[in-house]
């Protein structure tokens, strides 16, 4: 299965410390695009279960026009139930089940013109081709994009330190560059964020760039919850990139999650948005 499905549980889960950490410089960028355009028609890549839009919701003004594109029609009908309860007035929420790989950005602006393309924690999965296509797509319908939670690689346990924490941060962020079924080739991983802001550089666009650092406390029933899916997930990978290791890595879990359960330690997580426009001519 590609890794581009995810479970309804996990979306939840992140969507408290994804809010949390979400650059607000960048979502003024975008408000302010979307006043000069007198419209905001604004197409979500990967939507999943709606968080991202929840969330953009109260920065991008009072008519607000979404399309929510994803490849799971189960997540897609919880967004669709979450985003009617709370939409501002004078606004709408369409979905459509589409394959992420081979979004046709140019043929849908034909039919519903796009002011905005937003993505939340997609990028990161994306091969070289697929982020040249994509910017390729907006320049051509001229297009902002605000793209954010991309991993940039950083993350830390905090509070104790641990021999094989650095190991297994090096195994997990090799693993995030693997093919992950959004385009041809190896996913870009943690410079994923790098090569589309070089790509709308190149493309005349005029870009920013902003951290998005989940900030998970030690001790608290949320850390510990969201704790257990992290670490869980960074052993699993270094053990699937250093099989040899693996004994060694199970002992690191038992430790971390041990440490974890005890309110001994929190975790970061480092994250780079990317905004960028078309510069008037």
């Amino acid at each position: 299965m590609s890794e581009l499905w995810f479970d309804s549980e996990w979306l939840t889960l992140r969507r408290r410390a994804d809010h949390q950490a979400r650059n607000t410089l960048l979502n003024e960028e975008a408000n302010y695009w979307l006043s000069t355009r007198h419209r905001a028609h604004i197409l979500d890549l990967g939507a999943g279960s709606g968080n991202n839009a929840l969330y953009l919701m109260e920065w991008l003004g009072e008519q607000q026009h979404w399309r929510l594109i994803d490849q799971d029609a189960k997540l897609l009908k919880e967004a669709q139930n979450q985003l009617d309860a709370t939409l501002p007035s004078r606004s709408s929420v369409d979905t459509a089940v589409a394959d992420l790989a081979h979004v046709q950005l140019t043929a849908i602006h034909q039919r519903w013109p796009i002011d905005l393309v937003t993505a939340s924690a997609l990028l990161d999965l994306a091969s070289q081709p697929w982020i040249d296509r994509l910017v390729a797509q907006c320049v051509e319908i001229q297009a902002a994009a605000l793209l954010v939670l991309n991993v940039n690689g950083h993350w830390a346990i905090t509070g104790s330190k641990h021999p094989l924490d650095e190991i297994i941060r090096r195994a997990f962020n090799a693993h995030q560059s693997r093919a992950k079924g959004l385009g041809s080739g190896p996913a870009l991983g943690p410079m994923a964020v790098h090569a589309a802001e070089q790509a709308f550089k190149t493309a005349g666009y005029a870009t920013q760039t902003g951290t998005s650092v989940w900030q998970l406390l030690a001790g608290s029933a949320y850390t510990k919850a969201l704790g257990f899916r992290l670490i869980n997930g960074w052993h699993q990978a270094a053990c699937e990139m250093l099989p040899d290791q693996s004994d060694e890595f199970d002992v690191w879990f038992v430790s971390r999650q041990t440490d974890l359960a005890n309110g001994q330690i929190g975790i970061e997580v480092g994250h780079t948005d990317l905004y960028a426009e078309p510069v008037a001519g």
